[in-house]
């Protein structure tokens, strides 16, 4: 073999070499990317995995029940005359809550005369995953957005500095009605959502966590103010849903939002107002 020869199978082994390396280079490039790529899964799904426990968890399926109680809300309102339900009707042997009207609007496939059927399936949307209340009855967590029932702000509209949950007895009946209304509460006055004139703003339901918050009862059906929704804790809510609270808006959507945010600690503005500020 002469000179030149030896160098071109040397040249042929040297870029052999060459090959190789790159080739062994491009493989361990590979694994490495493989390993970031397994890792970012791993860190995704342990983030999701966080998200669905804990009281982030319970946060998410709170809020996913208030959202199905606002298309029971607006399925009653479409058979209703575009009318909302009261929050509570306590007049003799009328009594009446804002749950028990909507309840069979929560499973449209299930007939609304079948009680049984609709009481085994739908009270799991009226409870949030974070109320540990000690409750007398079947719980409740959630509340009507309270009107004040008083003279000045009536009837519901754009000038009125209060909210959608109707709550009549025969003291507010009498206030803001005559005596012959109490002969006939299938009549008395419903808020329509036409009424509502910034329905993006306006709270319809609200959680309220109170041990007298119970399926089917009149008491603790509305809420006036997030004083009211933090009666109940003793630090004042600051670990239930790590300070905030969930609210449905009459126009369907759920907001996360801390006591100051809805703009108003006693419900005379804000959120809890069908008036707003210009």
């Amino acid at each position: 073999m002469n000179y030149l020869s030896h160098k071109k199978a040397g040249s042929r082994r040297n870029a052999g070499s060459s090959c190789a390396a790159k080739s062994g280079v491009q493989r361990a490039f590979t694994r490495l990317d493989l390993v970031v790529l397994i890792g970012l899964v791993v860190l995704l799904v342990s983030w999701i995995g966080l998200g669905r426990v804990g009281e982030r968890g319970r946060m998410i399926r709170c809020a996913g029940n208030l959202a199905a109680l606002g298309k029971a809300m607006h399925g009653y309102a479409k058979e209703h005359n575009g009318t909302l339900p009261a929050a509570g009707v306590s007049l003799g042997q009328t009594q009446s809550s804002w749950d028990m009207q909507v309840y069979p609007y929560l499973n449209p496939g299930v007939d609304k005369s079948d009680n049984d059927r609709l009481a085994k399936t739908i009270p799991q949307f009226f409870v949030c995953p974070s109320d540990k209340a000690p409750h007398q009855g079947k719980p409740r967590s959630y509340a009507m957005g309270g009107n004040d029932m008083t003279p000045e702000h009536w009837p519901p509209g754009r000038d009125s500095a209060t909210g959608v949950g109707l709550w009549w007895d025969r003291r507010t009946v009498l206030s803001l009605l005559d005596e012959d209304a109490l002969k006939t509460p299938e009549t008395l006055p419903a808020v329509r959502l036409s009424d509502v004139p910034f329905p993006a703003d306006t709270v319809l339901l609200a959680e309220f966590i109170d041990p007298n918050n119970t399926m089917a009862g009149t008491r603790q059906a509305s809420v006036l103010g997030t004083s009211q929704q933090r009666q109940f804790f003793k630090d004042g809510g600051a670990k239930f849903h790590r300070g905030q609270f969930n609210y449905l808006m009459v126009d369907g959507h759920v907001e996360t939002l801390s006591p100051l945010q809805t703009g108003a600690f006693d419900g005379s503005a804000g959120i809890w107002s069908l008036k707003k500020e210009n």
